[in-house]
């Protein structure tokens, strides 16, 4: 039972916005996947985000352990759907049909993540420390977003929405380093679209026998060099092609599917009868770490949250370009601690429509095709937003080397890492002389550390 947040055919509960250009986006119209303006090569950085209608919503009241049915009230999909006539029992039996597929896939459900502690003598640093363990090492992260994406289109599709018409068949387009390709490539199968895969001109041999052996359509770029491959990943999708990544910035529905590990989090922080001060995950290409904090902002906002945590985002390379950006909005905020919505949202308005003057990316030469997005993580500045507004911090930890959406990366490495991050972040905020009082401190919750 959903019980009082069920709305049916009332409408949507969100409106959709581009950071960049202000551009409103009515999903009841398009595809709401991205900006209309997005790769035009107008130099501003398109990027939709979606806001709920708090007062008409509550955190779903569903017991199912499939978290793309427990919280579908919080998709924007599902009420797309719901407003074009599509029932409640409809929305669920798809879901449940696609996810059944995609367990069959992968060889694990879909279910809720779930916090475990960590021994005290494991993490010494005077709060206590809790982990977000997943339901198994081969579900990754970006499955979730790219399975929401799946989702998102089949329920327009069985709603009759008019933007699908006639591109039930158009490519599922992606581009990634090798690891998140080969998650794109299983994930697609759930659907019966075909998949085209970006791939750097020349390609490694064993990239392109696989894609090969998964009868996958290999589109090359125009060079081997990230930008290359991301100037053909933006071509392929004015050209009709779907955005398969677990990116928000490209798909907004990903950062809808990522989001449901922010709902698992609030729900499992409440059972425990504990409040949320720190959370630190991974950076890389920006997607989870925005998209946590914006789907524990979205709980707080529907009753789910007690408050909101500081985000410590990770980023394990110190002269990535996310390092350099947030030095750039440092300035722009004229280097206070603590900046107040009236000095950060301008600062960051300003970076979106002039992104080439915050991102710094390394040389050309040194840009590797086969990981385009690390001069120009799709989802940099959600990620950069989280931090600023939740008063968390982005740390550099030296010598520890994690590939950029890296799927298969040792998850000891990366929990140690965290751990440091967590660490020298508890330094940084008790040597702030004057931060602002705040009744939601760090200092008496618990610290989360995401893998």
């Amino acid at each position: 039972m959903i019980g009082n947040t069920d709305y049916g055919p009332s409408g949507i509960v969100a409106e959709i916005a581009c950071a960049g250009c202000g551009s409103v986006v009515d999903p009841n119209i398009t595809l709401g996947l991205r900006c209309p303006l997005a790769g035009t090569g107008d130099g501003v950085d398109h990027s939709l985000n979606r806001f709920l209608d708090g007062p008409k919503l509550g955190f779903p009241e569903s017991l199912d352990r499939n978290p793309f049915v427990r919280y579908r009230t919080l998709m924007t999909g599902y009420h797309v759907g719901r407003r074009l006539g599509l029932t409640d029992d409809a929305y669920v039996s798809l879901v449940s049909d696609l996810s059944r597929r995609a367990e069959d896939l992968l060889g694990e459900p879909f279910l809720m993540a779930h916090i475990a502690e960590l021994p005290t003598d494991s993490a010494d640093l005077g709060m206590p420390v809790r982990r977000l363990e997943a339901t198994s090492t081969i579900l990754p992260w970006p499955t979730r977003g790219l399975f929401a994406i799946l989702v998102h289109l089949a329920t327009l599709e069985a709603a009759g929405h008019r933007a699908v018409a006639g591109r039930e068949t158009a490519p599922l387009v992606t581009l990634g380093d090798p690891e998140l390709v080969r998650t794109a490539v299983v994930m697609a199968q759930v659907s019966a679209r075909p998949l085209h895969v970006v791939v750097p001109n020349p390609c490694p041999r064993d990239l392109l026998d696989f894609l090969q052996a998964a009868r996958v359509t290999p589109v090359p770029a125009d060079g081997a060099t990230g930008a290359a491959c991301r100037a053909r990943f933006h071509q392929a999708l004015r050209e009709g092609g779907v955005p398969f990544t677990p990116y928000g910035a490209h798909a907004l529905p990903a950062r809808d599917g990522l989001s449901t590990l922010a709902y698992d989090i609030a729900e499992a922080l409440h059972a425990r009868s504990e409040v949320l001060a720190l959370m630190v995950t991974p950076a890389r290409g920006g997607a989870l770490a925005s998209a946590l904090a914006s789907g524990l902002s979205e709980a707080f906002l529907v009753g789910g949250l007690t408050r909101l945590p500081r985000l410590v985002a990770l980023d394990t390379e110190p002269e990535a370009v996310l390092m350099g950006a947030m030095e750039h909005l440092d300035a722009a905020m004229g280097g206070i601690e603590d900046p107040r919505p009236e000095v950060y949202v301008p600062a960051l308005r300003d970076a979106a429509r002039d992104p080439d003057a915050v991102l710094v990316p390394p040389d050309e030469d040194e840009e590797s095709g086969l990981r385009p997005w690390a001069a120009q993580p799709p989802d940099w500045l959600a990620c950069l937003e989280g931090v600023i507004r939740t008063r968390g911090a982005l740390v550099s930890i030296e010598g520890v080397d994690t590939d950029d959406d890296a799927g298969g990366a040792d998850a000891e490495r990366d929990e140690g890492s965290a751990s440091l991050a967590l660490s020298v972040t508890l330094e940084a905020l008790r040597e702030i002389p004057d931060r602002r009082p705040l009744d939601d401190d760090y200092e008496d919750g618990v610290a989360l550390i995401i893998s």
